[in-house]
């Protein structure tokens, strides 16, 4: 009973549950001490209870979120960041917003929401997105009688062959996207509401990380993006914003806020967080009213109409004669708009010293003037593409976002580095429950030698170790017990329930 197998994983591939890997004659012993308490699934983790602050989207914003609410019954925290983010995208090409310093910041945001599945986050985003997909017709339709032109008059312009209407990219490599942005309109959105697929995909793979990392940092700020090619047509991003909504599970989270490239290297610092409270077990059947599904239709068809006006007045503006100025016109912020972001700016400060709230998120809560900036614009212009200046309602609106954000940030940080630590124990609990079988017994010099490599430091696997007794993964013996005929000090038993959480 106490010998361990061979290191060799017998049941590799083996479709037989954990129980029948252990011999007959053990069988009987099982059975007595199988009703003990059940292992603990790791991860599992849940939202937060804080309430996204609907009203600080704006009129608009704020009447589409609480009409999604009762129309899909998702979190309004999904809600929330989808039509944030479509906010984001119908009104970043229209130029810059003056910040607090004086220099300027693209009406851009970067989003990123963590929900379970069957949440409705593809339900959510097909409706936010319909005046988007709708302007994507449009252009298409605009380019397809361009091309048509230029066929008869025999003018193959290789401009306007390049030319695309793609504003939406899901799933791109870092190149793909570059591309998008360089051929469409002026702006783009990289939107996807099951993510999984991007950050275990091509461009998040070990090779392109970093690239992709660095370069969607470098996009956020508004930096000019060029990158010569020896041969081919070099690849130009200048004054063009890019929107971010990335959606995925919470079984994520552990690799990406768990994971110190993407936090310190900065995109995670830039990205506006959300893991809201599932609303699953609370959507019973209703009938959706008439007013709320009008007001669903007018957030697409507005988002359609601003999207036609924005492209309009950027067609008639006329070119700077100042060559040391941005070609893009600039939002300026009322008095009273400055004097509320200056306090917010103040407020965070004063609590990056050593002991302050946000010692730990510096690095979100330095940019959280910056975002709060670009929320601001982004509120004024949607409500009122004519607008000139940035309101003080508008201001305080991106304070009360801003500090919602700074708790999720901080939550999420938190929550991914105890997600990592349960997933490393997970991978190490799954070999030591295949290598012993439930209600096997092993010891720590045999896992050194035989687990997987990264639990060969002494440190790393004491600390998933530990974890997988909290869990009661594994149980461990007193020092001493004897194993394979040796007295051990660091021997354990794994669950002889083991087979209900693998």
């Amino acid at each position: 009973m106490n010998k361990p197998l061979k290191p060799v994983d017998l049941y590799d591939g083996c479709d037989l549950p954990l129980w029948d890997k252990i011999p007959d004659s053990n069988q009987n012993e099982l059975n007595e001490i199988a009703s003990g308490p059940a292992p603990q699934p790791m991860g599992g983790s849940q939202g937060r209870s804080a309430v996204f602050p609907i009203d600080a989207l704006g009129k608009q914003g704020s009447r589409t979120v609480r009409a999604l609410c009762d129309h899909i019954q998702a979190p309004a925290g999904l809600c929330a960041q989808a039509v944030l983010s479509a906010m984001s995208t119908t009104v970043s090409s229209w130029g810059k917003v003056e910040a607090i310093h004086g220099d300027t910041a693209p009406l851009s945001t970067y989003s990123i929401t963590v929900a379970q599945s069957g949440e409705r986050k593809t339900a959510v985003d097909s409706l936010v997105q319909r005046g988007i997909k709708a302007f994507e017709r449009k252009l298409e339709h605009e380019l397809g009688e361009r091309h048509s032109a230029q066929s008869k008059a025999s003018d193959h312009s290789e401009k306007d062959s390049d030319h695309s209407n793609g504003v939406l990219v899901n799933d791109p490599t870092y190149e793909g996207l570059l591309s998008t942005m360089a051929n469409g309109p002026g702006f783009a959105c990289l939107s996807n509401d099951d993510a999984a697929g991007f950050f275990g995909g091509h461009a998040m793979s070990r090779d392109q990380r970093q690239k992709t990392i660095a370069g969607l940092s470098q996009i956020w700020s508004g930096s000019d993006v060029k990158r010569p090619r020896a041969h081919g047509k070099d690849t130009v991003i200048s004054e063009i914003p890019l929107t971010m909504s990335l959606m995925f599970q919470p079984y994520l989270i552990g690799d990406v806020y768990g994971d110190r490239e993407m936090v310190e290297q900065g995109i995670l610092p830039r990205v506006l967080p959300c893991f809201p409270v599932s609303t699953m077990g609370t959507r019973f059947f209703k009938e959706t009213g008439v007013e709320t599904k009008q007001v669903i239709e007018d957030f697409g068809r507005g988002v359609f109409s601003k999207l036609e006006q924005i492209t309009k007045m950027r067609k008639t503006r006329k070119a700077p004669t100042d060559f040391f100025a941005s070609p893009a016109s600039v939002l300026r912020l009322s008095t009273a708009a400055r004097g509320e972001l200056i306090d917010f700016y103040n407020e965070v400060e004063a609590q990056l010293a050593r002991g302050g709230k946000y010692e730990q998120i510096r690095g979100f809560a330095t940019r959280s003037i910056e975002n709060a900036t670009r929320l601001a614009g982004i509120i004024s212009l949607f409500d009122d593409t004519s607008t000139e200046e940035v309101s003080l309602h508008a201001a305080q609106s991106a304070r009360s976002l801003m500090n919602f954000y700074l708790d999720e940030f901080s939550f999420l940080l938190k929550l991914g580095k105890t997600e990592k630590d349960d997933s490393q124990a997970g991978q190490l609990g799954a070999w030591m429950a295949r290598q012993y079988g439930a209600n096997g017994i092993g010891h720590d010099k045999d896992v050194s030698q035989y687990a997987p490599s990264a639990f060969r430091k002494k440190g790393d696997r004491q600390a998933a170790m530990a974890s997988l007794v909290d869990h009661g993964w594994i149980e461990m013996l007193p020092p001493g017990e004897v194993v394979d005929g040796v007295k051990r000090q660091e021997a354990f038993r794994i669950s002889p329930r083991i087979g209900e959480v693998l």
